[in-house]
């Protein structure tokens, strides 16, 4: 479905991203993989095999996001179909302990990152169109305790994502929203959760989800697949819960 089409996907060398990353190369795209750890980057890279591109990025810098942009067109001879930003972070804190240092963080890795990127590669997807796939959270459309910051980077990051698909839509860019739950295999808890506490909050979390368990990284995939492909055509604008449910459910437990 994404013959010929240069994706970029951010955060790739790991968890998420090198799921995203291994699925759109499966479907025939060219892609390049963006993140901050070269050797991880390299590590997907192998998996992959041959149309793929390493561009070490701190969605942060500037200078490095307009450069990662540079490459993926220079790369798709002069076009970048398809855009996944799911570099993040995640931290907790309860409110009255964030400090500016806690939001700064978390708003410039999981907002202003993004829109950074999606600043950079939009001279390259006019004219054919595209498809931006931004990775949000649950946690930006639900209020959970200690998420403030980090649920109000990911809410600001769908209001962005929507806006932009009003302003790019004459332009063929479709821009949508995926809200994944928790989500296991990944690193994005080291930040957040002890390590000794892990194992019990993904238990705990999988019973909060109605269809019975977390989400892998291959389900977030399938989702940006979607997004990315000719099968989205006519939608743009949308925020998807890909959460089994948990934008549905209470924190109460079941009723026997």
């Amino acid at each position: 479905m994404l013959q010929d089409k240069t994706a970029i996907v951010t955060g790739a060398g790991t968890g998420i991203g090198r799921a995203i990353a291994r699925t759109l190369h499966a479907h025939g795209a060219r892609v390049v993989l963006a993140g901050r750890r070269r050797d991880r980057l390299d590590a997907t890279a192998a998996l992959l095999g041959d149309r793929t591109r390493v561009v070490p990025t701190d969605v942060t810098v500037p200078d490095q996001v307009q450069a990662l942009a540079a490459a993926a067109a220079e790369f798709g001879q002069g076009r970048i179909d398809i855009l996944v930003n799911n570099a993040g972070v995640m931290r907790f804190a309860p409110f009255q302990q964030a400090d500016e240092a806690h939001w700064q963080t978390l708003m410039d890795v999981n907002c202003w990152g993004p829109r950074r990127l999606m600043t950079a590669v939009l001279p390259a997807m006019r004219g054919g169109g595209g498809s931006i796939v931004n990775i949000a959270s649950i946690a930006g459309e639900h209020a959970f305790p200690g998420a403030a910051a980090y649920g109000a980077a990911k809410r600001a990051l769908r209001h962005v994502s929507q806006v932009l698909a009003m302003e790019e839509a004459a332009h063929g860019i479709r821009v949508n929203v995926i809200c994944p739950g928790v989500v296991e295999d990944t690193d994005l808890l080291d930040g957040a959760v002890p390590a000794e506490k892990q194992a019990g909050f993904l238990t705990t979390f999988a019973g909060l989800h109605p269809l019975g368990r977390n989400g892998k990284p291959d389900d977030v995939a399938d989702a940006v697949l979607f997004f990315a492909s000719p099968l989205s055509r006519w939608i743009t604008g949308a925020v998807l819960p890909l959460d089994g449910g948990r934008h549905l459910a209470t924190n109460r437990p079941k009723l026997d």
